[in-house]
């Protein structure tokens, strides 16, 4: 494959969600224009109103104060031929469009079957669009899955590779049905969806010009491009970072505060899935991308020191025996050799992290 140079035209979708509008954000600063898939107009103009709040000016036109982002309405991304007609005329696609975790299911497949039918109906686009046509345009599909079809909960330590999946989850959904807890269906979801989508692309490859590349994020922490109307309506992930860390909640869903993870600023992934779309090397491979392991009592410290300067007068909680590691608890670490290799991001640290969602939060009156 050629490299996606600037500028080009790039199908994103899930554009409104907590990543997919930062891989906007930084496709727009690298000079690219964007169709943003989303699943109405309303939604497509609270988009494009959210990354004019953010982006800086001289991103923005000075005519009229737009950006280079098209919106374009699919109201079911999972409707067999979906993509058919946006996927044309553009040079690569980044999908991030999945569905989160979902506590209130009992049913596996609402989660399982949109992930893997969304998935495959981009590539099953772009092959038929190769086949009307030799000479179409797209270069790469750049795809977001996750370190949760990598890992597998074991005791003690563990460090993981693009080598490793987390069939445990699929095999305990297919026990458990409806009594599966929503973070393994949610896994099971992210390993089905990737495997069906190499599958479908190791079939046709010989087939079409362009290739994929597999982005596989752990936890996912950073401000968000979006405005959400209280801390209740924060993306899934920040959610969770939030909880545990300046509410310190008890309620179901919080993460474990004495489970070692492992965690990216969303900043840094979605500059990881710009180039992964730029670089040559990356076609063709699963990468993860992960800044590193945490305990938790790192982001209490953390919101402590930097808390009073945009909460003055708040009391952010402090670690206790809780937040302690748990030594039976599984302890992951992932290889990113290949991420450094051929992404080379440089990650932010859990001090930039805290201090920017703190102060994004407090902008926002949170």
């Amino acid at each position: 494959m050629s490299p996606v140079t600037s500028p080009s035209t790039i199908l994103v979708t899930g554009g409104t969600g907590y990543i997919g509008a930062w891989v906007i954000t930084t496709l727009l600063a690298r000079g690219h224009t964007v169709k943003a898939v989303v699943r109405s107009a309303a939604k497509g103009e609270a988009l494009k109103a959210d990354l004019l709040q953010h982006i800086t000016s001289e991103l923005a036109s000075e005519k009229n104060g737009d950006i280079a982002v098209d919106i374009v309405v699919i109201p079911d991304v999972v409707e067999d031929g979906a993509f058919d007609e946006a996927i044309l005329g553009v040079d690569a696609v980044v999908h991030v469009a999945s569905p989160a975790p979902n506590p209130g299911s009992t049913d596996p497949q609402e989660t399982i079957q949109p992930a893997v039918d969304g998935t495959v109906g981009v590539l099953k686009s772009a092959l038929r669009a190769s086949q009307r046509d030799s000479s179409y345009a797209l270069k790469r599909i750049v795809i977001t899955s996750s370190a949760a079809a990598i890992w597998t909960p074991s005791p003690g330590a563990r460090t993981f590779s693009e080598e490793d999946w987390n069939t445990q989850f699929v095999s305990e959904v297919e026990k458990l049905g409806s009594k599966t807890h929503p973070m393994v269906v949610y896994g099971a979801s992210k390993v089905l969806a990737e495997k069906a989508t190499w599958e479908l692309y190791n079939a046709h490859k010989s087939e079409v010009q362009w290739d994929i590349s597999i982005i596989n994020p752990p936890l996912v922490f950073g401000p968000a491009i979006q405005t959400p109307k209280s801390a209740s309506d924060l993306p899934t992930t920040l959610k969770l970072w939030w909880d545990s860390v300046v509410e310190f909640s008890s309620e179901p869903g919080v993460l474990p505060l004495s489970t070692p993870n492992a965690w990216v600023d969303v900043r840094d992934i979605a500059e990881a899935h710009v180039r992964a779309m730029e670089r040559e090397e990356a076609g063709g491979e699963r990468i993860i991308v992960s800044e590193g392991t945490f305990f938790f009592n790192e982001w209490l410290d953390l919101a402590n020191k930097a808390g009073a300067e945009f909460y003055p007068g708040r009391t952010f909680p402090k670690g206790t025996a809780e937040t302690t590691k748990d030594e039976q608890a599984s302890e992951i670490y992932y290889n990113t050799a290949k991420e450094k290799k051929i992404l080379g991001i440089k990650y932010r640290t859990k001090e930039e992290t805290t201090r920017d969602t703190l102060r994004w939060a407090a902008e926002r009156k949170l």
